[in-house]
């Protein structure tokens, strides 16, 4: 008995795609790492309906249903596999002031994402025959079917062109895997069209995803093992960007450095699981108040460091209050026998300047010091007073 090839494809592809979800799992929780599950799930349910389609095609008296469903799920959800590729890429950008040019672009993959599956479900529910219906048990086009083609072919060359654009905003040392998944994506599109018997587009994408968890999602180089933060490797790669382009593009931006007070005396007492807690907690609260195109970073020890796009001191000063609150907030549900209490000090880059990361980050570790021996002094004084 001779296997079609397509089968084989699919049975490796599926298998590639069901290791890397299990891999992934097992790797430090991050935004990333949600994303590349996304990516990774959707082709993988793609990849299942083009099978299930393909069976009910070889054997349309008995499962002709398995083809409808199939080819429902494929026509419906096929563009969200590039909207989940967009949104894992953007985990990779930089702030660079160019954040608001990235918006429109996946604004109009939402667009068609959300128009597809409401045209898509509407004519099947009707049996329009927009996109493709059934002769009996025949497979056939829709008038509508090339359009629709051209509009994915289309977004799959904008994902392409996306990374290119915005190249500069991808930190150096993730380009090339980076650039692997669009390029991917774009050359398994064009061989499935030229070769119908190929069905390659999920096999490149699956490749894709294989070359970004060897290279980013599996060493996890830039990746703080204990909060999910960045470590202190990707706060320098991240400042040294942030920097660049401050100095070349005249945008600023703002940095906070954060220090745990009394954080030895919660291991020495509590152990260094809550100790841990602790650390987590704050990585935690930081999460929340930020948006997610700021760089959040263990920066060593009891130590977080914040690069934000905050450009003028008294916004960036709110800001710092509202961590402040979120941590009086926590100490006041008292989940914990301990209180979590900071020393921040806080500033905003001025490109004039010139100063290089060490300096700002010199400057910066000053201003917080200053107010870590300020509350010291405050609990100093407490401790006497209690006397």
């Amino acid at each position: 008995m001779q296997i079609p090839g397509w089968i084989i494809l699919n049975f490796y592809t599926a298998l590639l795609l069901v290791l890397l979800l299990i891999f992934e799992r097992k790797t430090i929780h991050t935004e990333a790492g949600d994303r590349f599950i996304s990516l990774d799930v959707m082709t993988l349910v793609l990849l299942a309906s083009e099978t299930i389609g393909h069976i009910g095609e070889i054997y349309p008296e008995k499962y002709l249903i398995l083809t409808k469903i199939g080819y429902y799920v494929i026509y419906a959800l096929d563009p969200a596999d590039y909207l989940f590729a967009i949104l894992y890429i953007n985990c990779w950008l930089g702030d660079n002031g160019r954040t608001k040019g990235r918006r429109p672009f996946v604004f109009a993959y939402w667009i068609f994402v959300i128009t597809n599956f409401a045209l898509v479900t509407i004519s099947t529910l009707f049996n329009l025959k927009w996109f493709y219906y059934f002769d009996g048990t025949t497979y056939c086009r829709g008038p509508l079917f090339i359009t629709r083609a051209v509009f994915l072919m289309i977004f799959c060359l904008l994902l392409t062109l996306y990374t290119v654009v915005y190249r500069e905003s991808i930190y150096a040392d993730y380009r090339k895997a980076i650039f692997s998944l669009p390029t991917l994506a774009a050359a398994g599109a064009f061989l499935q069209i030229a070769f119908t018997e190929m069905n390659m587009t999920y096999a490149s994408i699956a490749i894709g995803l294989l070359i970004l968890f060897f290279q980013l999602q599996s060493k996890n180089l830039d990746v703080d093992y204990l909060t999910g933060a960045l470590n202190r490797r990707g706060l320098d790669i991240r400042l040294e960007e942030a920097i660049k382009n401050a100095q070349m593009g005249g945008r600023t931006f703002s940095a906070i450095m954060l220090d745990l007070d009394h954080f030895k005396q919660i291991n020495d007492t509590y152990g260094h699981i809550e100790g841990d807690y602790a650390l987590k907690k704050v990585a935690e609260i930081l999460f929340e108040v930020f948006s997610q195109h700021a760089s959040i970073g263990r920066f060593g020890g009891d130590e977080f460091c914040i690069l934000a796009g905050v450009q003028e001191a008294e916004k960036l000063a709110d800001v710092v209050d509202i961590v402040e609150d979120e941590l009086e907030k926590w100490n006041y549900k008292k989940e914990k026998p301990y209180q979590i209490e900071v020393s921040m000090g806080s500033m905003v880059y001025d490109p004039s300047s010139k100063m290089s990361a060490k300096e700002f980050q010199m400057a910066i570790d000053e201003l917080m010091y200053n107010q870590k021996r300020k509350h010291h002094l405050a609990d100093n004084r407490r401790q006497g007073e209690e006397q």
